[in-house]
């Protein structure tokens, strides 16, 4: 995920957070955020030139912290274990593969969450498993499109990883990938070609983090018409 799509997703589950008042969200926000310095601290566009030192500075006291944490818990396989869980993210730093590692599962946890505060839970969790299942599954399909395009190891692991490999067995989704990604170097080697592909990461940032809200809403849509909430509350 890039760093733009990190910032700005922090940016809307913080205010979630407060305006409406979703503890759980502040945990994931607080996650993107580190997230976010990850790939700041690891940049090479001159966007970013600016805190890239100082966003490095800040991890890397929280990632001595993480090494310690991981030793003292499981001596050797502890130090493993956060070794695969940091290669398996692509971060640059410990703590902020954690960071990205841990933002899915409280995502689901704030799913729980609405389902227990709402008054019909059984509509609600009919709804939130088609929303958070359509966001799931939408956003590896994207994660895949941008790998393929970057030709970027991105989407290897876990749902997007399965996801590419499944694309990846269609020839003609095959050969467009392939084309996409010549484009995208050829686009490099032109004049400005890195400012032109820092922009169209940027892009594909934003388009991830509005492809990933119109699913989630899809997705509660798609739960409401099976739940029989609007419905019921037509009746009324």
């Amino acid at each position: 995920m890039g760093v733009v799509t990190s910032v700005l997703f922090a940016g809307r589950n913080g205010y979630k957070c407060v305006d409406q008042h979703e503890g759980t969200r502040g945990a994931v926000a607080l996650c993107q955020s580190v997230s976010s310095l990850d790939g700041i601290s690891s940049s090479t566009s001159s966007l970013f030139s600016g805190v890239t030192n100082g966003a490095s500075n800040i991890l890397k006291g929280a990632d001595s912290a993480v090494e310690g944490l991981f030793k003292n818990i499981g001596g050797k396989t502890g130090e493993e274990a956060l070794e695969k869980i940091t290669s398996s993210t692509g971060a640059s730093t410990k703590v902020g593969a954690l960071a990205q590692k841990a933002v899915n599962p409280l995502l689901c946890v704030a799913a729980g969450v609405r389902v227990l505060n709402d008054d019909d839970q059984y509509a609600a969790i009919i709804e939130e498993t088609s929303a958070m299942a359509t966001m799931f599954g939408v956003e590896s399909v994207m994660k895949y499109t941008r790998s393929a395009l970057t030709n970027s190891s991105q989407a290897t692991t876990g749902l997007a990883g399965k996801t590419a490999n499944l694309l990846s067995k269609s020839s003609t989704i095959k050969n467009l990938a392939e084309k996409a990604s010549n484009w995208y170097k050829q686009l490099g080697t032109s004049k400005n070609g890195s400012a032109k592909q820092t922009l169209l990461k940027i892009g594909l940032d934003v388009l991830f983090v509005g492809g990933s809200i119109l699913a989630y809403n899809v997705g509660k849509t798609v739960g409401e018409v099976f739940s029989h909430r609007g419905n019921e509350e037509a009746n009324k």
